[in-house]
């Protein structure tokens, strides 16, 4: 065997690059293989079954389907059947699981042995898919049983939450459990909360050391998310909800919550929202992402985005997709938060007001620092031209990351001259150009791809989505290069 094989470090390295399935392979080489590959294979187990076909093969056998009851054991369980369940569990950081899964495969006398709380000693992440075909667990709830003082994250995906819910159950034993410092709570519930709201809040209420918290539901999420307000260390708040029902506060500094947060995610309508942002008295937010649902739009005013001011000047990163109507005196506060260096902006709405040069010459005056900006807008209200991007490429020579939609065509540019002074251009650090869904006249497009190369000498040129959702992936190395043979087909979005 080479030496390289005889360094375990950098085996090991190596071996945590593989695919799972090939990591398997290696330590079925030899044994010095199969004791640096077996911690690598079992680190993340995308199905908790696995571990449970550990055990002997003759200790019990599996229940038929359809099955009413749990299978039971075929002889007495012995200390020494657990070897090879507590071996390998230690190693695992990440399981995921489906409530029923385990409902006809393992038997109850599993569940309550005493060696079970000695599995698992390392699990830091733990993923529960709660269905309605999965409701029956058998005798016992086997997930507050996972629950361990080395438990980081957990995530629920869940289509409804009955008081009899395997998720309510879990909630409860979180917030009873005193030996949990959970990170990362995230609830994705796709229809009712039902019975949830009450022992979800006190679940995470009890979580002192919570760091983010993602909720998303069709229903209510408001109490859910209040729930957090006090908690002292929770950095990032993740909320999409239909409704987000909060009362408005008077911005009263010592009734404010969420005073350490420094990332904001939040879609609904615009009034709830506002008063979401009325109510965090945070002065860290430095990134905050906002979506106004179409179907319930309500209606936008300029107060919502004044609030916004509040988080300066902390506040350098803000995305925000409007979905119903849009127009531009709503986004007129957002000038007087000069230390932005990231904007993004999607509407797609053909009635929201258009955007201009004017406009985008406001832009880029208010914010100096911009390092980012993407304008995904409808065709119908794009009236940007070739002067905006020379503007741009005169006024922003930190930016780094650009997309947007013009019109290149000559027509609506008689004004402008394509002789270029590359002395004005020659510190841009643009390295990304993205021209989406632009119009040009035929053959035009490479002249003027020469242009912007003056413009910005080290921008990769490249066309996202221009027919369904234009949206740009920063990822440069994959993005759809522009002009070319197939500057029209879809590219890779993201």
């Amino acid at each position: 065997m080479h030496p390289f094989w005889e360094i375990p470090e950098v085996v090991s390295e190596l071996i945590s690059l593989l695919p799972r399935a090939d990591q398997a392979r290696v330590a079925q080489v030899s044994t010095t293989l199969w004791e640096i590959a077996i911690p690598h294979v079992w680190t993340f187990v995308p199905d908790i079954r696995y571990h449970f076909k550990l055990f002997p093969s003759d200790l019990w056998s599996e229940a038929e389907e359809p099955a009413t009851s749990p299978p039971q054991l075929n002889r007495e369980l012995r200390d020494r059947d657990w070897d090879r369940f507590l071996s390998h569990s230690r190693h695992t950081r990440s399981i995921f699981y489906t409530t029923g899964d385990l409902r006809n495969v393992v038997p109850p006398a599993i569940w309550s042995h005493s060696l079970l709380s000695a599995s698992f000693t390392r699990l830091e992440s733990l993923i529960v898919s709660v269905f309605d075909d999965s409701m029956d667990q058998g005798p016992v709830n086997i997930i507050p049983l996972l629950l361990r003082p080395s438990l980081r994250s957990i995530e629920f995906f869940a289509d409804r939450s009955p008081a009899d819910s395997p998720l309510v159950s879990t909630l409860q034993s979180i917030a009873e459990n005193k030996t949990l410092f959970l990170e990362e709570i995230v609830l994705r519930l796709i229809w009712n909360v039902g019975s949830f709201g009450d022992v979800g809040g006190q679940a995470i209420a009890s979580q002192r050391c919570l760091r983010r918290l993602a909720i998303s539901s069709l229903a209510d999420i408001a109490d859910l998310t209040e729930s957090a307000r006090d908690l002292p260390s929770l950095e990032e708040l993740d909320v999409r909800g239909s409704r987000l029902l909060f009362d408005l506060p008077v911005r009263n500094d010592s009734d404010l919550g969420f005073r350490s947060l420094t990332i904001l995610v939040a879609a609904g309508v615009p009034d709830t929202i506002h008063t979401l942002l009325c109510s965090i008295g945070s002065n860290r937010l430095a990134r905050v992402a906002l979506t106004f649902n179409h179907w319930i739009a309500g209606d936008m005013s300029p107060q919502l985005f004044t609030e916004l001011q509040h988080f300066r000047p902390h506040l350098i990163h803000l995305h925000i997709t409007v979905n119903g109507s849009f127009f531009w005196e709503h986004l007129e506060p957002l000038l007087n938060i000069t230390e932005l260096q990231t904007f993004d902006l999607l509407y797609a709405r053909f009635d929201s007001h258009k955007i201009t040069d004017d406009r985008l010459r406001q832009m880029v005056d208010a914010w100096p620092n911009l390092a980012r900006l993407r304008l995904k807008v409808s065709p119908h209200t794009s009236h940007l031209t070739l002067t905006s991007l020379a503007y741009i490429a005169a006024q922003c020579p930190n930016l780094k990351k650009l997309a947007i939609m013009f019109e290149a065509r000559k027509e609506r540019n008689s004004l402008f001259s394509r002789a270029v002074d590359v002395s004005h251009f020659s510190k841009n650090a643009l390295e990304l150009l993205d021209v989406m869904a632009s119009e040009f006249d035929e053959g035009d497009g490479e002249e003027l791809a020469s242009v912007f190369r003056l413009w910005w000498p080290n921008a990769c040129l490249c066309r996202s989505d221009a027919h369904t959702v234009p949206t740009t992936r920063w990822d440069i190395d994959d993005a759809p290069s522009w002009p070319g043979e197939n500057r029209q087909e879809t590219g890779t979005s993201e």
